[in-house]
């Protein structure tokens, strides 16, 4: 089993939930924002804390913000109390439902959760408000056996290694941060850090349209798993030092010179070698040095531990 994720998501994490009270003042905290933006609840997998799920879901409604779940499905064993489980979160306020469909997550979970979770929430919520990201994956899974897991070596073995990389890097559109620039690294082209000198972070990290608040108080902008930008719970002074331009040190690096920039001051300053093998992609290059920074000093921006933990 590969374990392709790019927040390094897996069953080696601890088995920990965000607290209620945390989950609230997290919702509160949109509060400050000039636009409210749309909340997701995710997780890992919400279903496995429903009761959670169900009260986060009432506090977004009590404060009025737009919240949608999303969830792998790996849950659904049973389309009748899927339903339930779906009434009762429209019931509380919840406005849609995004499941996740995808060869990664059906290398642990079999193909017909999916298929029952939709089915589901298509019953309670409409089509229009329920999203299968990316459906087209749906039509490729049903070629192998959707009643079991199917393992990302099937690709190769059915299609070959050019139309596995078409499949699983262009097809899906991967981000090589996490352990996905490592463990799909022999379906795709690699490049020396050099290639990557003028690509920046500056969009990404100061204009993320998609960015995660977690349990340890991590804001974490974008994708970019193991990488937080300050602490959610003071998101009024974070965003008020990112108006003015004062941002955390490697933070800094990144917007200003990008992940090349960051390997520089990595390889002058700490002792990284870069890889002569060359990285899938700027993330790929981005997540190589940082675990190297986090075994050689100790640097605020790098959390959450657990992702530096789980490759």
């Amino acid at each position: 089993m590969i374990y392709v994720c790019l927040y390094n998501c897996g069953p080696r994490w601890k088995k920990e939930s965000m607290p209620p009270e945390m989950l609230r003042q997290a919702l509160e905290a949109m509060a400050i924002w000039p636009q409210r933006p749309q909340v997701h609840l995710t997780g890992g997998e919400p279903f496995l804390h429903f009761d959670l799920l169900l009260e986060g879901t009432h506090i977004a409604a009590e404060l009025g913000i737009t919240v949608y779940l999303e969830t792998s499905a790996a849950w659904c064993t049973d389309e009748e109390k899927a339903v339930e489980h779906f009434r009762a979160l429209k019931e509380a306020g919840l406005q849609a439902v995004l499941i996740s469909c995808s060869p990664f997550h059906a290398e642990r979970i079999p193909a017909i959760r999916t298929i029952l979770a939709a089915r589901a929430a298509i019953d309670v919520f409409g089509a229009h408000r329920t999203i299968v990201y990316q459906s087209q994956f749906l039509d490729l899974m049903r070629q192998f056996d959707v009643e079991h897991p199917t393992p990302l070596s099937r690709y190769e073995e059915v299609f070959g290694t050019k139309e596995a990389h078409r499949i699983l890097w262009q097809g899906f559109g991967i981000i090589s941060g996490g352990r996905s620039g490592y463990a799909l690294e022999h379906l795709a082209p690699k490049h020396p850090a050099e290639a990557f000198a003028h690509e920046s972070c500056a969009g990404t990290l100061l204009y993320a349209r998609h960015s995660h608040f977690d349990l340890y108080g991590n804001y974490l902008p974008g994708f970019c798993g193991g990488l937080t930008v300050g602490d959610w719970r003071e998101l009024g002074q974070v965003l008020d030092d990112f108006q003015a331009e004062r941002y955390p040190p490697l933070i800094k690096v990144l917007i200003e010179r990008g992940p090349y920039g960051l390997m520089r001051l990595a390889r002058e300053e700490h002792g990284y070698a870069p890889c002569e093998e060359g990285y899938t992609g700027k993330c790929h290059l981005c997540v190589d040095v940082r675990r190297h920074l986090i075994e050689t000093g100790d640097f605020e921006e790098l959390h959450p531990q657990g992702f530096y933990e789980n490759f």
